[in-house]
C-alpha cells in the first residue's frame, strides 16, 4: 500500500490531516485501469465504508466490475459519478438477476475513485456510457 493524498469530491484534499490522533493515514489499496483508460483509485477508507454497509464487498469483486463491466451508467444524482455493473447471477430463483455495482467518482484527467460498492437486483436508469455487446 502507498500513502498519499486522499481525493474527494473532485478536490485534492489532504485527508491525512483530518484523520484521528492515532496517526492513521489513508492508504491507497489499488488502482485499476478500465478498458476505456480511466484509472480508478481504491482507498482503504472508501473500501471500509462500503464494507461497513455491505459485507459482501471484496476487492476482487470491485476489480472485476471495474475491469469487465456489463454496463456503465452515469448517475442521475451527480454527473461526475458512474455506476459500473457486473452481472454475477443471471437467474437466481429468489431474486432473478444479481449485479455487483461499484460507484465511481470521476475526478477528471482520466482519474476516478471508488466511492462505494454493493449488490443489487437491478441497474439504475440514466445515460448508458458503456454496454457490453451480447
Amino acid at each position: 500500500m502507498t500513502k498519499g493524498k486522499y481525493i474527494d469530491c473532485g478536490k485534492d484534499i489532504d485527508y491525512n490531516a483530518d484523520m484521528d490522533v492515532k496517526g492513521d493515514q489513508a492508504q491507497l489499496i489499488d488502482e485499476v485501469e478500465t478498458e476505456q483508460g480511466l484509472k480508478i483509485q481504491i482507498w482503504d477508507v472508501d473500501f471500509q465504508h462500503a464494507l461497513d454497509g455491505h459485507p459482501e464487498v471484496t476487492i476482487e469483486r470491485i476489480r472485476k466490475s471495474l475491469i469487465s463491466p456489463v454496463k456503465v451508467v452515469q448517475s442521475k444524482k451527480s454527473n461526475r459519478a458512474c455506476l459500473f455493473y457486473n452481472l454475477e447471477i443471471e437467474n437466481d430463483p429468489e431474486f432473478g438477476e444479481i449485479y455487483f455495482c461499484v460507484v465511481v467518482g470521476v475526478l477528471g484527467d482520466g482519474i476516478g475513485k471508488m466511492e462505494t460498492a454493493y449488490e443489487t437486483t437491478y441497474t439504475k436508469s440514466g445515460k448508458v456510457l458503456y454496454e457490453r455487446s451480447k
